[in-house]
């Protein structure tokens, strides 16, 4: 069922997912640059998003080491206020439409209701057992236009659907920056194993590779 629910975008609503953004995060240099200009930025993130000229620009890639080693994706700080924009318009249309037991990204559920909600069923289900696990590259492997169509089947906000196409394509423009740096890697290092090869031949020496050009 199509909604007829608008995103909200304006100043103070910006302002508010600035503010539920940066709710407990540490200090970064980014993030404390960011806030020494907060109101000359929000201000221009608000004039893009409002004259349809806003960009999601790219990811900077680091890895973590916790419970299992994951490579994380993080966008700017403009996107990931934008990010907020997008959740809380799409929880106001999906989440009647999740079970009860759907506990993470939602509100007044998360990962300590969970667990005490798993606890319940184990006093009422004596005989019962939990199954933990995890889709390695979630996002990564998600059809994106398959998820285009399902999201655009309840949004009907145009000015979401713009957004929500920017942030679904960026992430895909990033894989495929991410694979041309993989192939770049993997050049380099096979030209480097060749030189390291050739370190005894004559440099008049001619190369097959020359014949091929």
């Amino acid at each position: 069922m199509m909604g007829n629910i608008s995103i909200d975008l304006s100043i103070a609503n910006i302002y508010f997912s600035w503010y539920t953004f940066r709710r407990g995060k540490r200090k970064t240099s980014e993030l404390e640059e960011y806030q020494y200009y907060l109101e000359k930025n929000i201000l221009e993130l608000y004039g893009r998003l409002n004259d349809g000229n806003y960009q999601h620009g790219g990811y900077r890639s680091f890895w973590v080491s916790d419970s299992k080693r994951r490579k994380i994706a993080v966008a700017s700080i403009d996107d990931r206020i934008v990010h907020r924009l997008l959740y809380e318009f799409l929880v106001s249309i999906f989440d009647k439409t999740f079970i009860y037991d759907a506990w993470s990204c939602r509100k007044n559920k998360g990962i300590v209701g969970a667990i005490d909600r798993a606890q319940e069923f184990s006093y009422k289900y004596k005989d019962g057992y939990f199954w933990k696990a995890d889709i390695k590259k979630f996002f990564d492997y998600v059809d994106h236009e398959n998820l285009r169509q399902f999201l655009f089947r309840r949004v009907g906000c145009e000015n979401a659907k713009r957004l929500l196409n920017e942030v679904i394509s960026s992430y895909g423009l990033e894989r495929e920056r991410e694979r041309e740096r993989e192939r770049e890697r993997r050049a380099a290092a096979l030209l480097t194993r060749r030189q390291a090869g050739n370190t005894n031949r004559k440099f008049d020496q001619p190369d097959f590779c020359q014949y091929l050009s």
